[in-house]
């Protein structure tokens, strides 16, 4: 693989530089590349917003950042504070599920938090991530409905030219697509972690996912259906 990596790396330098994006790994960041500007983006486990800069390349008038847990946002938000471009960031700490007031447990990793779920780690998650696992720390947490979060930070995604929602909440994906029913039409774009294989206890499949996304007029655009990672993202658009 390094190997692999190390050819890739020298063939991009001979080629001209409006071509180098077709030697990145990810479909989605091509695919991106051509539908970009978005006006808006909604990015559902937030992290440290290490998509920041990406978000503005696109075009991004506002990106809203939501994370669950409490001392990932606290960096979270001294991130995004950082940040001097024209993109407007909007942060909220919340635990994002298909209904508001549920109580859940939520599970640290220990690798910064990037991890961290609702659900645990499964065998198939600790043979491909060995150095990753839970640390034993459980947080109960109150849920909020992704349709309150985007009312209460004011947030229409109709009003954008070109919306976009980003899931990343390992394994949880599901059950916030559910909560947001017939709302999801409301974005263009969709870019959602999936799994073929079990990663997180009762987390859900790639095939539930998709099927969801098809009942909601989207279709797959990362992937042929035979190339769909085993874990990884998925990007969808409505049509």
């Amino acid at each position: 693989m390094k190997v692999l990596k190390l050819a890739e790396k020298q063939a991009k330098k001979l080629v001209p530089d409006h071509w180098r994006k077709y030697f990145r790994a990810s479909r989605y960041e091509v695919k991106m590349q051509r539908l970009s500007p978005v006006d808006l983006i909604v990015h559902i486990g937030a992290h440290w917003a290490e998509d920041a800069a990406v978000y503005e390349g696109y075009g991004a008038k506002s990106v809203l950042w939501v994370e669950a847990d409490p001392a990932t946002y606290s960096k979270l938000c001294q991130v995004v504070a950082s940040r001097n471009g024209a993109t407007r960031h909007l942060t909220e700490c919340a635990l994002v599920s298909a209904e508001t007031g549920e109580e859940l447990q939520f599970h640290r990793f220990n690798n910064d938090g990037s991890s961290s779920s609702i659900h645990t780690a499964t065998e198939t998650y600790k043979t491909r991530f060995p150095h990753s696992r839970e640390t034993g720390e459980v947080l109960e947490m109150t849920t909020k409905s992704l349709r309150g979060i985007l009312a209460g930070q004011g947030i229409d995604p109709t009003s954008a030219d070109r919306a976009m929602l980003v899931l990343d909440v390992q394994g949880h994906e599901l059950s916030i697509l559910q909560g947001l029913g017939d709302g999801l039409r409301q974005f263009e774009l969709c870019k959602c972690e999936v799994s073929r294989v079990p990663m997180y206890e009762g987390g859900a499949s790639f095939d539930d996912i998709d099927a969801h996304f098809r009942a909601q007029g989207f279709k797959l655009i990362s992937h042929l259906y035979s190339m769909v990672p085993r874990h990884g993202d998925a990007l969808y658009l409505r049509h």
